[in-house]
C-alpha cells in the first residue's frame, strides 16, 4: 500500500522562474496520481495560484540575499519536516539544496531527491566560489537517494562521480506544454513592435551577468551594419542599476531605440510567437525553459553553445543555430542567418521531443520509486526487527544515466 505520508517539494519561492514552474508541474501531477503533496517554500508567489490539490507551507518571507534567507529558514524547515514525516523530500533547485540537506539531518531514513537545475561547473569567474559550490554538491550527492540532473553534461560533472558509480543519477530535461503555450500566444496584446513589419529579436531572462546581454547588444550592433532595421526586445526583471548599465551600453553603440527592456511579463508568448528570432546568449544554464518555449512557438532560435543543454535540445544545430557566447561576431553571424529567410533554420516540431507530460511522468516515477523502495525496506525491517541501511534498497532503481 502506498505511503499516506506526504511528498514534500521544497523550493525558495513560487515566483515565475523555471524552478518554481517545474515545482508546480510536479506537485500537480503527483496530486493527480493520488499522492498527498506539500509544497514548502520561503514565501509564495504568482504561481501558487496554479496549484491544484497540493497544500503549500510558507516558512517566512525571504529577506536579504536568497542564500542567507534560506540559511535562516533551516530551523523552521527542519521542524516542519519533523512534524510531517514525509515519505519523500524533493529539493527542486540548486539554491535550495543546502538548506534541505541541513534540515534533513534529523531524518536520516527519509528518502531525499535533489534536482540539479543549473550547471555546477561555473563560478561566475570566481574560483573560490566555484570550489565552495562543488563542495556543497558533493555533500548533497552523498546524501541523495537520487540525483536528478537536467542534462547529461551536468550529470557528468565531478561532484556526482560517486552517485554515478552507485547508479543514483537520473538525467531528465525540462519539459514544455506546447499546446498550452500556443493557446496563450493567441492572446491579444498591444505592443509597438508587433505590427510595424520590422524584424525584432527576443531574449527572455533576468538581467544578470549569466544571461550575457552585454555580448548580445554588441552582436546586435554588428548585425545592424547590414540589417539596420533589426531590433532587440529583452523580457526579464533585474536591478535598476543593471538595466541602466545595459541601456548605456546600447546608447554608446548607437542603438538608441533599437533595444528595449520591457521587464517581466506574465504572458510573454504573444510577443515570443511573433518575434523574428529568439536568442539565448547565456554563458551558462541548466536547461532553459524559455528555449523550449521558443521552440513551441515555432520561432527560429540562436543559442549559446554553453547554455546548459541547448546543444542537446537543438540536436547539435539541426533545429537552430549554435554560437559562441563570448564572441559577438559569431553570435551576430547566427542572428543574421536566422533573420534571412533563405538561410534560416526553423525549429520544426522539435518541441514534441520535450513534452511536459512525458517528462513529469518520468519524474513522478522517480519519486514513486524512492517511496516504494523506502516502504519495502521499512516493512522488511519491521519483520526482521532491525533496520538496514536505506541506500541498500535504493541503488540501481530507475536509473537513466
Amino acid at each position: 500500500m502506498p505511503s499516506s505520508r506526504p511528498v514534500v517539494l521544497f523550493c525558495g519561492g513560487l515566483a515565475g522562474d523555471g524552478v518554481a514552474r517545474n515545482t508546480v508541474h510536479l506537485a500537480n501531477a503527483l496530486a493527480r496520481r493520488g499522492a498527498a503533496v506539500n509544497v514548502t517554500c520561503l514565501d509564495g508567489g504568482a504561481l501558487a495560484a496554479e496549484l491544484r490539490g497540493p497544500t503549500i507551507t510558507c516558512l517566512g518571507r525571504a529577506r536579504g540575499p536568497r542564500g542567507l534567507a534560506l540559511a535562516r529558514a533551516v530551523p523552521a524547515l527542519a521542524g516542519h519536516l519533523d512534524a510531517l514525516r514525509p515519505s519523500v523530500v524533493v529539493s527542486m533547485g540548486n539554491h535550495a539544496h543546502l538548506a534541505a540537506w541541513a534540515a534533513l539531518r534529523g531524518l536520516p531514513d527519509t528518502p531525499r531527491i535533489y534536482r540539479i537545475s543549473n550547471d555546477p561547473a561555473h563560478g561566475g569567474g570566481d574560483p573560490a566560489r566555484s570550489g565552495l559550490r562543488n563542495l556543497g554538491l558533493r555533500l548533497i550527492a552523498a546524501d541523495a537517494t537520487r540525483v536528478v540532473c537536467v542534462s547529461a553534461a551536468i550529470a557528468a560533472r565531478e561532484p556526482f562521480r560517486r552517485a554515478r558509480r552507485d547508479r543514483r543519477v537520473d538525467v531528465l530535461p525540462n519539459g514544455v506544454d506546447a499546446e498550452a503555450i500556443r493557446a496563450r500566444a493567441s492572446a491579444r496584446l498591444r505592443h509597438p513592435w508587433l505590427d510595424d513589419g520590422r524584424p525584432f529579436l527576443v531574449a527572455v531572462g533576468r538581467l544578470h551577468a549569466q544571461k550575457n546581454y552585454e555580448t548580445l547588444i554588441d552582436a546586435l550592433a554588428l548585425v545592424r551594419e547590414r540589417r539596420p532595421d533589426a531590433r532587440l526586445l529583452v523580457l526579464g526583471g533585474g536591478s535598476a542599476e543593471r538595466r541602466a548599465s545595459l541601456e548605456s551600453r546600447a546608447r554608446a553603440l548607437g542603438l538608441g531605440d533599437a533595444v528595449r527592456f520591457d521587464g517581466e511579463t506574465a504572458n510573454p508568448f504573444p510577443i515570443l510567437s511573433r518575434a523574428t528570432a529568439y536568442v539565448l546568449p547565456s554563458l551558462w544554464e541548466g536547461a532553459s525553459n524559455s528555449l523550449l518555449e521558443a521552440l513551441a512557438c515555432g520561432v527560429p532560435v540562436v543559442a549559446s553553445r554553453t547554455a546548459g543543454n541547448a546543444a542537446e535540445v537543438l540536436a547539435g544545430g539541426r533545429y537552430g543555430v549554435l554560437a559562441d557566447p563570448r564572441d559577438p561576431a559569431d553570435l551576430a553571424r547566427g542572428i543574421a542567418r536566422q533573420l534571412t529567410p533563405a538561410d534560416c533554420l526553423p525549429p520544426g516540431n522539435r518541441a514534441e521531443a520535450f513534452r511536459l507530460e512525458a517528462v513529469v511522468d518520468r519524474l513522478c516515477g522517480i519519486v514513486a520509486g524512492a517511496r516504494s523502495a523506502h516502504d519495502e525496506i521499512q516493512m522488511q525491517a519491521e519483520g526482521a526487527g532491525h533496520l538496514r541501511p536505506l541506500s541498500d534498497g535504493l541503488r540501481g532503481t530507475n536509473t537513466e544515466y
